[in-house]
């Protein structure tokens, strides 16, 4: 009976010493009084692993004396949140590999999650922290910021029968209307300097005249005014499309190292007109290119006539997709994401379906086969494509 009752009693005072053991766990890991914990990583800290070359989750029997500890925080999801840091021992925080901030000894570190996302435009950030062997000295939570004055909003609200808020349109929302009301601005003042000239030059069925008497180029130039007025417009409806992904965390041709924080509808507007005049200044490069191949080849009477269709084929291109970017602008269009890889299928059929038709309506009706028009062509549209290709993503 005796041997009974010691191993009741053992149980009972291992059951006490686990009890009092969580419990003081679990009041060191809780946050301030202004924050809601939400989330606990406890459990979800990393160590490298050189056998792997990866990381590998923390093992208490295994990796105890392992002084540098990771984890990894879904930024996206947790959007509006507030990330907490806190070490009972002098650690250091390091951000993707770099040491941002020394930790002092049992404070919180409070991190904005929306601002890490702004700054790091990742969707995952790797949080590692190096001090003390081991866990136990480490807490990292995901907080809901309380708000201030929250019995007195509960109080105005119950008081109000009926509570409606206007709809609170993001900044790229704002921006997305303002430069559709710049681009409609742009043509409809082309089109009223010359409503003939602009209606032929934006005419699908004069891309495909092959007539070289009736050719636009004989009555628009690449350097006249309703062929620049285009190029201005194409550029932005191109501008429009790749902030369009930046947005939305596609940065195709790594075009967000160029642009600003995109805080507000004047930064987006700046970064719109920079990359428009970007794309200008490199269509007509393409155009001084054209002219320099063209002469090689003795093609040089059918550069401005190719041109002009490149022009009128991207703009027929990029308005279609500007209002459908358009639509989906005012909302975050996050299933873009995991479409990433498909992001460059309707450019490449595009540009393919682009060339051959530009081959077929500016060869000559009398030869077959024209091995200068097809390398002149694979010269200025297929080479391009494929270095486009390669830096996009």
């Amino acid at each position: 009976m005796k041997s009974i009752f010691s191993l009741l009693f053992l149980i009972a005072l291992s059951a006490f010493l686990f009890t009092g053991t969580a419990a003081r766990a679990a009041e060191k890991a809780l946050p301030p009084e202004q924050f809601f914990p939400v989330y606990d990583f406890q459990n979800d800290w990393l160590v490298y692993s050189n056998q792997y070359k990866n990381y590998v989750p923390f093992s208490k029997g295994i990796n105890e004396g392992t002084r540098s500890v990771s984890l990894y925080v879904d930024l996206l999801k947790n959007r509006r949140y507030f990330l907490l840091v806190k070490a009972e021992n002098e650690s250091y925080l390091f951000l993707e590999g770099a040491l941002q901030k020394k930790l002092v000894k049992d404070e919180w570190l409070e991190l904005n999650i929306d601002s890490l996302f702004r700054i790091y435009k990742k969707e995952e950030l790797l949080l590692s922290v190096y001090g003390n062997a081991g866990i136990d000295d480490k807490s990292v939570l995901i907080c809901n910021k309380k708000q201030r004055d929250y019995t007195e909003t509960l109080e105005k609200t119950a008081s109000t029968l009926i509570n409606i808020k206007p709809i609170n349109f993001s900044p790229f929302g704002n921006f997305s209307i303002l430069a559709m009301l710049i681009i409609l601005i742009l043509n409809v003042w082309v089109f009223n300097l010359n409503p003939m000239a602009f209606s032929r030059v934006i005419n699908p069925l004069e891309f495909f005249n092959n007539d070289p008497r009736e050719q636009l180029s004989k009555l628009n130039k690449p350097y006249s005014n309703n062929v620049i007025f285009l190029i201005i417009t194409v550029s932005m409806l191109m501008s429009f499309v790749l902030m369009f992904f930046s947005h939305n965390k596609v940065n195709l041709f790594s075009v967000s190292t160029i642009l600003s924080e995109e805080t507000n509808t004047i930064q987006y507007l700046g970064d719109f007109l920079m990359l428009s005049l970007i794309f200008f200044l490199l269509t007509y490069g393409k155009f001084i290119f054209m002219v320099l191949v063209g002469e090689m080849l003795n093609l040089d009477k059918l550069v401005d006539t190719l041109f002009l269709k490149i022009i009128q084929s991207s703009y027929y291109f990029y308005v279609a997709l500007f209002l459908l970017v358009f639509m989906l602008s005012i909302d975050n269009a996050r299933w873009l994401i995991p479409l990433r890889p498909y992001i460059l299928l309707p450019f490449l059929i595009f540009y393919g379906i682009r060339f051959i038709t530009l081959y077929i309506v500016t060869k000559p009706p009398t030869s077959f086969i024209n091995l200068y028009l097809f390398s002149y062509l694979c010269v200025i549209e297929i080479i391009p494509l494929i270095i486009g290709i390669k830096f996009a993503m």
